[in-house]
Order: C-alpha cells, then sequence, then structure tokens
C-alpha cells in the first residue's frame, strides 16, 4: 500500500486492489508510515501528465477540432488542467490554424442544426449503444452515422452532459450516484447472493465487480462496502450462512 501510494494511487484505488474500505487503507498507513505528502502529490501530478501524454494525439485532434479543453479532457477522461497546459505546451502554429479553421466551419455547420436535431443525434446514438453514451463513444458513431459532431455538439451546447440531459438522458456520474441511493443493507444482502448463487462460490471483490459490470441489477462493490462494511466483514458473513447448515446438522 506504500508503495502503491507512492506511487500517486489515491486511496480509493488502493482499497479496491485490496477489497477493503478507504478508511482502512487510511488507517494503515497511518499505522506504518503515510509518505510524505508532497511526494505523493508530485507523484499524482506525474501520473496525471503521462496520461494526458498518452493520449496527447487524441487531445489535440479534439482541440484541432474545435473542442474547448474541458470538452476534450471529458471526452477523454482525462484531468482538464493538465489538459489545457499539454495543449498550450504542445500546440503547434498549424493547430491552431486548424482550430480556426474549425470553429469557422462548426460555427456556419452549426447554423443547419438546429438544437432539437443536435439532441435528437445524441438521443440516437443512445438507443444504438443501449445506454448513455460518452463523449468520446458519441464521437466515433457521429463519424460513422454522419451526425452533427462532437465539436459541434460540445460548442453548441457548452458541455456533454448539457447534451446528455437536454437530450432527456441521465449522465452516468449521476446515474451511478442515484443507484447507489436505491440500495439499502437489505437490498445489497440479496444482491451478493444471487451473484454467489450464480458464480457457485463466494466472490473476492475483483470477481464481483467483473460480475457486476454493466448490470443495473447490481450494486457496485463501494456500494456494498458503503452499506455493508468491509469486504472481509461481507464474505466472512457469507461464509457463516454457508457453513451453518453443516454446523447445525453436527
Amino acid at each position: 500500500m506504500i508503495v502503491l501510494r507512492e506511487q500517486g494511487k489515491s486511496l480509493d484505488e488502493i482499497a479496491l486492489g485490496f477489497g477493503v474500505s478507504r478508511e482502512r487503507v487510511r488507517q494503515i498507513l497511518h499505522e506504518h508510515g503515510t509518505p510524505d505528502p508532497r511526494k505523493v502529490a508530485a507523484a499524482r501530478r506525474r501520473r496525471v501528465e503521462q496520461e494526458v501524454e498518452a493520449q496527447l494525439p487524441a487531445l489535440l485532434a479534439l482541440w484541432r477540432a474545435g473542442a474547448a479543453a474541458g470538452s476534450a479532457a471529458e471526452a477523454l477522461g482525462l484531468q482538464v488542467t493538465a489538459c489545457r497546459n499539454a495543449i498550450a505546451r504542445a500546440a503547434t502554429d498549424a493547430d491552431r490554424d486548424a482550430r480556426r479553421l474549425s470553429l469557422a466551419g462548426d460555427r456556419a455547420i452549426a447554423k443547419t442544426y438546429s438544437d432539437q436535431d443536435i439532441l435528437t443525434a445524441v438521443t440516437s446514438v443512445a438507443q444504438r449503444l443501449g445506454r448513455v453514451p460518452t463523449a468520446k463513444e458519441y464521437g466515433a458513431q457521429a463519424r460513422e452515422l454522419e451526425l452533427p459532431s462532437l465539436p459541434t455538439v460540445v460548442n453548441r451546447m457548452g458541455r456533454w452532459t448539457n447534451a446528455i440531459r437536454g437530450a432527456g438522458l441521465v449522465p452516468a456520474h449521476t446515474a451511478a450516484h442515484a443507484r447507489a441511493r436505491r440500495w439499502t443493507a437489505e437490498s445489497c444482502w440479496h444482491a451478493i447472493r444471487v451473484v454467489v448463487a450464480e458464480l457457485g462460490e463466494i466472490p473476492t471483490v475483483v470477481a464481483y465487480d467483473r460480475h457486476a459490470a454493466g448490470r443495473r441489477d447490481l450494486p457496485s462493490s463501494a456500494t456494498l462496502r458503503n452499506r455493508l462494511g468491509r469486504w472481509s466483514q461481507i464474505t466472512g458473513r457469507l461464509i457463516g450462512e454457508r457453513d451453518a447448515p453443516y454446523t447445525d446438522a453436527a
């Protein structure tokens, strides 16, 4: 845990890897020597910069196409400030000229699309995927289906999340929060027992996350831990329930 923290991993990332709560990770680090916060912050900055660097061609492509730095960062799942810094550092005069042309072209194209046209395009992509698309997914589908481009959508609507809400959809992070709120302790126990029955064994947190991925009828492992306690406590109770009949018979 100390090594991962020194590498810039967040407490949540470490907790997920070990199948414990964020608070338990904090306690363990406190007991065994929490790394220097300044070193952790520096490592996190390096991680963010490396993530941006790895996607720099895609970032510049979106920026040249007219997307604002914040919208491009949202589309690629990157940190906004780091994206702005990378664009300021890496964008060439040719990139800036291409952006000016794209913005001029988008303004002309946008006039041919009504707001409803844009929202209908977002809805059509959502229907095709069977779920709310990310900005990056919309961009790929828009090129294939000849719909308004991602830069056109974000320039007209301000942000990708505005386009999602305008189309009557719920942004993924909002939906996740809503799902977390509806999971009571009782329904969480029912869900984990369903997974045990489906897998034929009590899952690790990683196995549970893999099994629950994309399923609306199952809470996330984070929600389970928030409602029921540490993963070891959850599995301990499940083991007790599994062994109870044999204990009684004995």
